[in-house]
């Protein structure tokens, strides 16, 4: 399948580029979405890659709040995303509007937005979660506020629905302030968060809904509210419409509906995904239907013959008042062919407190005596500014030679 024309649009954070896409959809154009602060040399290899033709002109207006009408957009009209690439490189998708519109529709089922509401958009919309928040604005409804991620309640005054990873809540909770009485939902994904996170967040009264999602579905595959206890595994239930199946011969999650990308950018050629899509990610679903996501495959590692997900080993460091967030990686071990270590993001110590406890120490209390890392690093200020670790990153570091801190 040929890709056709590819215009590419310049992404500004703070600016909603709602006026720009809908003025190319409704020519039936298939948009990359492209960050204003890329590098020139990224940019050039990006759109060598997708084989664009031109760059869209900034469109004045503003289409937000206006109900979208899929019958006046031709079926060619869509967007091409930038996978995450947190374990390999990353890859282009195309997701028709379609999908996006479906998706914000289906995802309305578990978390309602509409008129009245506000989002918080603090993710970039040159990536699946920022998007939507833009498409679910124009589909449904609802306001966006453009800002920064939160670093205090303050932040979030008047907001009524944000999307947050476990680091940025982690840092949410630390401001002993009350929280704004105006929150009605507060997605939590992109990737594993604590049991005890989680609770610290419900006892003090904070809407929180799990989600988990892909590029490749337009975000939301599952989501669902948490309760008090609830295990740090659970995704939510599966949303209407999405078909989810577990492989038997290696509970790896598949999925299909209506939210499904059409194809990724190989060559310069779109490639159709294939049905139901393989997501690389490992789960279960339970006995009241939820989806739990244990860790990925392509993050998995053998370690003397024992199965490791790097995720079950970061849920239980994260548990710890004093890890803010954490990735584990394998690196070669002569005697057990691979090994975990990890890295933590510590928060700060309070004032006369007594010294902390080791990290080892405390997760053999908790963990079996494989899974225990056989070092603990400080995590590298370039990856606490990301959104969230890049195990990718971190693994290619140390393979590299590279020294780190360590931690007892």
């Amino acid at each position: 399948m040929s890709s056709g024309a590819i215009l590419a649009c310049e992404i500004v954070a703070g600016e909603n580029p709602l006026p720009t896409l809908c003025c190319a959809w409704e020519r039936g154009e298939r948009v990359l979405l492209v960050s204003k602060n890329m590098s020139a040399l990224a940019r050039q290899q990006l759109f060598t890659s997708a084989r664009v033709q031109t760059v869209a002109p900034t469109s004045a207006g503003d289409h937000a709040g206006q109900k979208i009408n899929l019958d006046a957009y031709p079926s060619t009209a869509s967007v091409l995303i930038e996978t995450s690439g947190s374990s390999a490189a990353p890859r282009l998708v195309e997701i028709g509007l379609d999908a996006l519109v479906a998706s914000a529709r289906i995802g309305a089922h578990a978390i309602a937005f509409g008129p009245g509401d506000v989002w918080h958009a603090s993710l970039p919309a040159t990536h699946i979660g920022g998007l939507m928040i833009h498409v679910r604005a124009l589909v449904l409804g609802g306001a966006i506020r453009y800002a920064g991620a939160a670093q205090c309640w303050a932040d979030l005054h008047g907001v009524t629905h944000v999307s947050l990873v476990a680091t940025q809540l982690a840092r949410l909770l630390q401001d002993t302030n009350q929280p704004p009485s105006s929150l009605k939902a507060i997605m939590l994904g992109g990737g594993p968060s604590s049991q005890s996170l989680r609770d610290s967040a419900l006892r003090i009264g904070l809407p929180l809904f799990a989600t988990y999602g892909m590029t490749e579905t337009a975000s939301q595959i599952a989501t669902g509210p948490i309760a008090m206890g609830d295990a740090a595994t659970l995704a939510g239930a599966p949303l209407p419409g999405i078909q989810i199946l577990i492989d038997s011969s290696n509970n790896e999650i598949l999925v299909h509906g209506p939210t499904m990308a059409r194809a990724t950018l190989v060559n310069g050629n779109l490639v159709p995904l294939p049905v139901p899509l393989r997501t690389r990610d490992v789960g279960f679903i339970d006995e009241q239907g939820a989806l739990h996501i244990s860790g990925r495959l392509d993050a998995m590692f053998i370690s003397g013959g024992r199965n490791i997900h790097p995720e079950t080993i970061e849920r239980a460091l994260m548990q710890f008042s004093e890890v803010c967030s954490a990735c584990v990686v394998g690196i070669a071990n002569e005697k057990w062919g691979m090994r975990p270590v990890a890295f933590v993001q510590l928060a700060p110590l309070p004032r006369k407190t007594q010294p902390r406890i080791s990290l080892v120490k405390q997760l053999r209390e908790t963990l079996e005596p494989f899974l225990v890392p056989d070092l603990i690093f400080e995590m590298p200020v370039e990856e606490i500014s990301r959104m969230k670790p890049s195990r990718a990153a971190l693994a290619q570091r140390l393979a590299q030679g590279e020294r780190f801190q360590a931690l007892a």
